[in-house]
């Protein structure tokens, strides 16, 4: 780091508000995954402020490439989200609510429906300038590439004692695991986002709560908490992403390894007294089963437990059979999960009904089967007995169906949900379609979707060096588009997220093909297009059937290459939410920038 890229200024919290209602202020998921302050911790801080008492330094930084002028949060990320949520109404301090007439901005957004309403009794003005006036030290770390962001947050982080052990490990960190493990566990919690970067303003809908507050996600709510395999204060210091850590071991290393800290640790690249698999050999190995489709398969397990269990109450008390457990199960639905991943994945078994497979785990563990609790390791050994045990045990809700062609895939609805959670008709790195038929009548193929589609990837890849898109088709942006579908191939839309999942297996089957066919078909155009074969191969492998709730989606994630792109001869950009061809002299100017 250079001393002339760093400058420390006072800056009063009317300032950086005003930075969080224009959208200069991004969290960046890869370290900044969850919100989890309750309203008491809030209203600690703003009794703070209003005592003109310090609080602590927040750390900036605005990086190198791409959005400039807009600054990245390293550190305070809590400590902001709660002012600004104070000062949007959202909770109380001392019985009153920020009087929103106070500043410009505020009373803006309240004028502009951002915030709905004023809420009464109304602090006085003078106090709420006062803390609107608060001095805050800054810190912004300016012209900074993504490798020293992720340096000083790990170097914040690391060294003292604000972080659980896993979010130590997890800090900065980067490659096919850790991704794989936030990526998953930001999933199952229901604060997944598609994009790593997303406005502060838009953080506060992953907010993770105990009680009184009337917005965000509650923990209570959450499927670690639900079925009692966590406790609230474990799914607080990320007791959840460290099991996701164990369950993807699980799933990739052959033998089974040890469950313990070392082990985690090792896996995660630090150096431990032990033997066990380095990062380099856990990333190839994800890398070789390739990490969507391993995410995929993880989500459709957890998905398939809470079908089996929805309307019956946890899953925990429901393997342990007592009335007043309190220790959690964590290492039993570890041994359950490994069970019924080995037998869908590894034999190609089916569940015989949802009723079955909750007869089978009906009060499992009085089974005779022993399992450590207790945070001491779960050594190799004593794991493949007990997943053998536990293995044999589930089989009884399993069948070998008869060979069909295609993939099957388990109801992947979580996931989706992660895909359309957040602004997305907004992102300019997410595409949504209805299908690929024009909704006619009859219906007819709409032949020009595919060099859309195409455009629009290739446009995505030319954003930046490190640039991620998606492309979801099956998913309708209206609700007349979802009316229309209905009418025409009989298909019941669903709701998720907001937004129409409509599914195109019915249009597949109107045009002739089964999803086989389709794939083959759609990868093929891909491959055959005049682009770099690095990108297409990427791209085509990308192409992914996904399952909601029965409904057929397909996936493609565009990725950049490091370097622009030109298809078929031609430039093409994003503007906006919409692709667009250039010129080649604008396209160095605009896209040789993103690429410096």
């Amino acid at each position: 780091m250079q001393p002339s890229e760093l400058s420390v200024q006072g800056q009063s919290l009317q300032t950086l508000y005003n930075f969080y209602s224009n959208k200069l202020l991004i969290a960046n998921r890869r370290y900044q995954r969850k919100l989890v302050w309750g309203v008491d911790e809030k209203e600690k801080l703003i009794d703070s402020i209003a005592k003109s008492l310090p609080i602590p330094l927040i750390l900036l930084a605005e990086r190198r490439r791409g959005q400039p002028g807009k600054y990245e949060v390293i550190d305070g990320l809590q400590r902001l989200e709660a002012v600004f949520a104070f000062m949007d109404n959202k909770f109380s301090y001392e019985g009153e609510y920020f009087d929103l007439e106070t500043i410009g901005d505020t009373k803006a957004r309240l004028d502009s429906g951002a915030i709905s309403e004023q809420r009464f009794p109304t602090m006085s003005r003078d106090r709420s300038l006062l803390i609107a006036n608060y001095q805050l030290p800054v810190s912004i770390y300016r012209d900074a590439s993504e490798s020293a962001i992720d340096e000083v947050f790990r170097r914040i982080n690391s060294g003292g004692q604000r972080l659980s052990l896993h979010e130590i490990r997890q800090a900065g960190a980067t490659g096919a695991l850790p991704d794989l493990v936030r990526k998953t566990a930001a999933a199952i919690r229901g604060d997944g986002t598609f994009s790593d970067s997303i406005f502060l303003n838009d953080m506060s809908q992953l907010s993770i709560s105990r009680k009184d507050l009337d917005y965000g996600l509650r923990m209570s709510d959450l499927f670690w908490a639900r079925h009692d395999i966590l406790g609230h204060d474990e799914i607080r210091w990320s007791s959840d992403e460290e099991l996701i850590l164990d369950l993807v071991l699980d799933c990739v290393l052959n033998p089974l390894p040890t469950t313990g800290w070392q082990n985690r640790d090792v896996a995660y690249g630090l150096e431990r007294k032990i033997k066990s698999q380095s990062l380099g050999e856990v990333n190839a190995l994800i890398q070789a089963s390739n990490p969507d489709l391993l995410f995929q398969r993880i989500m459709s397990v957890v998905e398939l437990v809470d079908d089996t269990m929805r309307g019956h109450g946890s899953l925990g008390r429901h393997m342990i059979s007592l009335e007043t457990y309190e220790k959690g199960t964590r290492r039993q639905f570890q041994a359950v999960f490994a069970g019924i991943y080995g037998l869908i994945y590894r034999e190609s078994l089916t569940t015989l009904s949802s009723e079955a497979l909750r007869e089978v785990l009906a009060n499992f563990w009085a089974k005779g089967i022993a399992i450590p609790t207790g945070g001491s390791a779960w050594g190799k050994d004593q794991k493949k007995k007990t997943y053998t045990k536990v293995e044999k045990l589930l089989r009884k809700a399993f069948f070998k169906p008869e060979p069909q062609p295609g993939i099957v895939l388990l109801n992947s609805r979580k996931y989706v949900e992660s895909l359309l959670r957040g602004p997305v008709s907004e992102d300019s790195m997410v595409e949504l379609k209805q299908g690929f038929c024009e909704l006619k009548n009859p219906p007819v193929e709409n032949k020009n979707l595919f060099q859309e589609v195409l455009q629009t990837c290739v446009a995505m890849m030319n954003s930046g060096p490190s640039s991620e898109g998606l492309v979801l088709v099956g998913v309708a942006d209206k609700q007349c588009d979802a009316d229309r579908i209905q009418t025409l191939f009989g298909t019941q839309p669903i709701e998720v997220s907001g937004r129409h999942v409509v599914g195109t297996e019915a249009q597949l089957r109107h045009l002739g093909y089964d999803i086989d066919s389709w794939w083959r078909r759609w990868k093929d155009l891909i491959l055959s297009a005049d682009a770099p074969m690095d990108v297409l191969q990427s791209l085509a492998q990308s192409l992914t059937p996904v399952y909601c709730d029965g409904l057929l989606l397909w996936e493609l994630k565009p990725k950049s290459n490091g370097r622009p792109i030109i298809l078929n001869g031609k430039c093409y950009v994003r503007v906006g939410t919409s692709t667009h061809e250039i010129d080649s002299n604008d396209f160095m100017t605009v896209v040789m920038q993103q690429f410096r």
